[in-house]
């Protein structure tokens, strides 16, 4: 007897590396549902997909992105040109950044640079919008056999959302529940490093986030960073202590007195010993091949630190 496939699909973007970005088909009736989409990369990757199933981009009824951030949503404007059935859906705040994506791409270069933002995301256009759905917090949709609802967790992006869903009864959690490193050898607990990319991070928010797809009673999250996970009581935990570990280093910066590079070079450096100690406390090693993916993190995390606290420093406010 065939052994049924499962009711989520793991579709491995192949972003930086294999297995560190993923994107999710869900298939209902024919029809056929991504949440989050990578760069424009991964369309072959998306496709192979859907053409494994014996579907088509015609099929794809949903293009569903949890948040802005280009290793989540960078090929959505080729996909609404591949896919014309497909509707994308939103976070409220995240729909104008679509439609005119300038300030959007303004972000990206100045967090990569020019070349390096060519070379990873191509080009992104403005998406008509009428191929725009928002959904607003505790939104529902039904799709198939499937309800999926729409939950918006802030501390890692303002405009983010996580997807409960029915059928597997797991969250899609974007960035909200960290990001999985795994590396050659098994470990005691997941290693789970919260995500500070630039500008919104928010230690407060993203222990709410937490704390609310726990709260879903669901049995599995799927990180896009990378994969299916459980179980989701515990991991949260460590993802809880990752991010108190970044609250720490936030409060730090706000305090230094630090401004532009050398900001950045305590934020790296504590980045760096907190990225130590939380494997220590998960049993993990990494090796070699695992610090390129490390030392990139490191360093959009630590922009995403300073950024805060120089927000914070102007509002006058501390930790």
């Amino acid at each position: 007897m065939a052994q049924q496939e499962s009711p989520v699909i793991t579709v491995d973007c192949h972003y930086l590396c294999p297995k560190h970005a993923a994107a999710y088909l869900l298939i209902e009736e024919g029809r056929a549902a991504f949440i989050d989409n990578n760069t424009v990369h991964a369309i072959p990757y998306l496709f192979q997909a859907l053409a494994e199933r014996g579907l088509r981009p015609h099929d794809v009824q949903y293009l569903i992105i949890t948040h802005l951030h280009l290793d989540h949503a960078g090929a959505t404007s080729a996909l609404v040109l591949e896919c014309p059935n497909a509707t994308v859906l939103v976070h409220p705040r995240g729909a104008r950044h679509l439609i005119e994506p300038d300030r959007l791409i303004a972000g990206v270069k100045a967090v990569y640079g020019e070349s390096e933002y060519r070379r990873l995301y191509g080009e992104i256009l403005p998406i008509d919008p009428s191929r725009i759905r928002t959904m607003e917090d505790g939104e529902t949709l039904g799709f198939g056999r499937r309800t999926l609802r729409f939950m918006h967790t802030r501390g890692h992006s303002n405009h983010h959302f996580c997807i409960h869903d029915s059928m597997s009864n797991g969250v899609f959690t974007g960035d909200a529940f960290g990001i999985e490193y795994k590396p050659g050898r098994p470990t005691k607990r997941p290693y789970l490093l919260c995500s500070t990319a630039p500008p919104d991070f928010d230690p407060e928010a993203a222990r709410a986030s937490v704390a609310r797809i726990v709260a879903t009673g669901a049995e599995r999250v799927y990180l896009a960073h990378f994969g299916e996970l459980s179980p989701v009581r515990e991991s949260s935990e460590i993802i809880m202590e990752s991010i108190g570990h970044m609250e720490a280093i936030l409060q730090e910066a706000v305090t230094s007195g630090l401004v532009g590079e050398a900001l950045q070079r305590l934020c790296e450096a504590r980045i760096c010993a907190a990225i130590r100690e939380h494997a220590h406390n998960c049993g993990t090693i990494f090796g070699p091949e695992d610090q390129h993916l490390l030392d990139n993190d490191t360093r959009i995390d630590a922009q995403g630190i300073a950024v805060c606290a120089e927000r914070l420093r102007k509002q006058g406010q501390t930790m």
